[in-house]
């Protein structure tokens, strides 16, 4: 979510902290968030966009479709950020982990790789230069004649 999103999901988490247990609609949650004048619309499009966010975090509970849709609190609590050590610690966990699950490997190695996931090309019948059509015949070709456009038209 963008800054203003975040700003405004910490905003209706307050909304639906202070009622606990109401199931609100949008309309309740504008007046709640002070958006029903005439020149808010692009403030009640904004929390329209962000309650489904809030639903996948699991912070509100929806129920219904469209506008009788109706939102209630999970009371469930966001996380506090971490600390800058933690988050430095994670990475440096994450970024071993990944220089180990991808050793270094050298060259002759990855072609080796590669030559055992391509497939083999299919064996093609070699063409016998010079070979007269008599001679196609004789050693048992079949030969379809195709009749040209102004052979059709007679």
């Amino acid at each position: 979510m963008t800054r203003v999103y975040g700003e405004r999901a910490t905003e209706l988490r307050k909304v639906f902290e202070a009622a606990p247990g109401q199931q609100l609609t949008r309309q309740s949650l504008y007046e709640r968030m002070g958006a029903t004048e005439v020149g808010k619309a692009d403030e009640r499009r904004n929390i329209r966009n962000t309650l489904p966010a809030l639903v996948r975090c699991g912070f509100v509970a929806k129920e219904g479709l469209g506008s009788a849709a109706t939102y209630q609190g999970t009371g469930k609590a966001k996380r506090a950020p971490k600390a800058p050590e933690e988050l430095a610690d994670t990475k440096r966990q994450r970024n071993a982990q990944r220089t180990a699950t991808t050793a270094v490997r050298t060259r002759a190695a990855r072609v080796a790789q590669q030559a055992a996931n391509t497939p083999a090309p299919a064996k093609v019948e070699a063409l016998h230069s010079g070979e007269t059509v008599d001679q196609f015949l004789a050693r048992g070709g079949r030969v379809q004649r195709l009749t040209a456009h102004w052979e059709q038209a007679a």
